[in-house]
């Protein structure tokens, strides 16, 4: 009677079943897995955002695929005031990054197509795609002093597996490293070569940290940390189709707050493509509205 897209009974993990049974004991228990913002004693500004939330145009019903155009543009000024020059147009905003991720997959991929994921990284890839009824093969990340792609076994990868998309965590979780230029061009290669979609997760790309003595000229700019929505950064040679995703709610520190967006860059007429089919995605469902 049921969908087999994911595994029922839901497991539930051996960390999940431990604070479970701690909060039956009532025992006091510190979280340092916290990862809620609003739940660790910040002070926000609870009035402005409130005031913020009211606004005369909320009453009127104006449906567009790709987002309302003020937010869209308010999406471009963020990625402007980083260094990227977008247009609004290349924009789709959506409810949250796991829409961001079930959208493109359906553009991408038919079903039993392979997604690669970094391996490690957090487990709601397996989820995302098995709804879409897409896989994952993993690739790994390596530590020698850093986390980094290794890029030969990617390209294993994408020979073997023949995916519709590579993800890229930028910087990912849970390691915190950050893509740098040189893999980058090694990425966008790959995917030039063999026709691959690159997707970027940089939803927390604003919290990067350089360490003292790190930043600007004294580091070599292929170790320093890019944005795949950048047009010029860590890149020489042809360009990938790129989906950025990014969010409001990791932006702002407001989890509450549950907004998306796919910014497409790549060769003009792909990224239009891309930007057509998924406009009619969003449209079918109309998830973010005014």
């Amino acid at each position: 009677m049921f969908s087999r897209r994911l595994p029922w009974p839901c497991p539930i993990n051996r960390l999940s079943r431990l604070l479970e049974e701690k909060r039956r004991g009532g025992v006091r228990i510190l979280d340092l897995t916290e990862s809620n913002p609003t739940r660790v004693g910040l002070d926000y500004p609870a009035g402005a955002l409130a005031s913020a939330l009211v606004t005369p145009g909320a009453v009127e019903y104006r449906p567009a695929p790709r987002g309302l155009e003020s937010a869209r543009q308010a999406v471009a000024e963020y990625h402007a005031r980083r260094g990227s020059a977008v247009a609004p147009e290349a924009i789709l905003l959506t409810a949250s990054s796991s829409e961001s991720y079930s959208i493109l997959f359906k553009a991408l991929a038919d079903p039993g197509d392979a997604i690669l994921v970094p391996q490690p990284s957090y487990p709601l890839f397996e989820y995302l795609a098995g709804l879409e009824a897409v896989r994952v093969a993993a690739y790994p990340l390596v530590y020698d002093g850093r986390w980094e792609i290794d890029l030969k076994t990617l390209e294993r990868q994408a020979v073997a597996e023949k995916p519709r998309a590579i993800v890229l965590v930028n910087p990912n979780n849970p390691t915190g490293s950050a893509l740098t230029g040189r893999e980058r061009r090694g990425v966008e290669a790959i995917c030039v070569e063999r026709g691959i979609a690159i997707i970027s997760d940089e939803v927390f790309f604003d919290y990067l940290h350089e360490p003292a003595g790190c930043a600007g000229a004294e580091r070599a700019s292929d170790d320093r940390p890019v944005s795949m929505a950048s047009s010029a950064e860590g890149r020489h040679g042809p360009e990938a189709l790129v989906f950025t995703l990014g969010g409001l709610s990791k932006a702002c520190g407001l989890p509450q707050m549950k907004l998306g967006w796919i910014l497409a860059t790549g060769p003009a007429e792909v990224a239009r493509e891309a930007l057509d089919r998924l406009d009619l995605i969003a449209d079918t469902y109309l998830s973010v509205g005014t």
